[in-house]
């Protein structure tokens, strides 16, 4: 199955996503290679493409800036069971 490089992304995104336990933003771009800026803006297209809930939670450790976490609380229009099984043939 051949897709474009922005879906390829989005779908590289919510795998780890949907793997790991609170990945930061940092996480996201070792676990995919994506520029953070991209990261951010691939979410966002996730979100309202996909109808997914895709949370930041902000860490209160007191420092300044948006330091803290995404969760994937609701998987929108995707079937779960289905994109793993056809994410796995990527």
């Amino acid at each position: 199955m051949k897709i474009s490089n922005d879906m390829k992304r989005k779908f590289d995104l919510i795998n780890v996503l949907s793997r790991s336990e609170k990945p930061s933003l940092h996480d996201l771009h070792q676990a995919t290679k994506i520029p953070e800026s991209t990261i951010k803006r691939q979410l966002s297209a996730i979100r309202s493409e996909f109808g997914m809930k895709v949370l930041f939670i902000r860490d209160t450790g007191g420092e300044r800036g948006a330091t803290g976490y995404y969760i994937l609380t609701d998987w929108g229009i995707i079937d779960r069971d289905a994109f793993f099984k056809h994410y796995m043939m990527l």
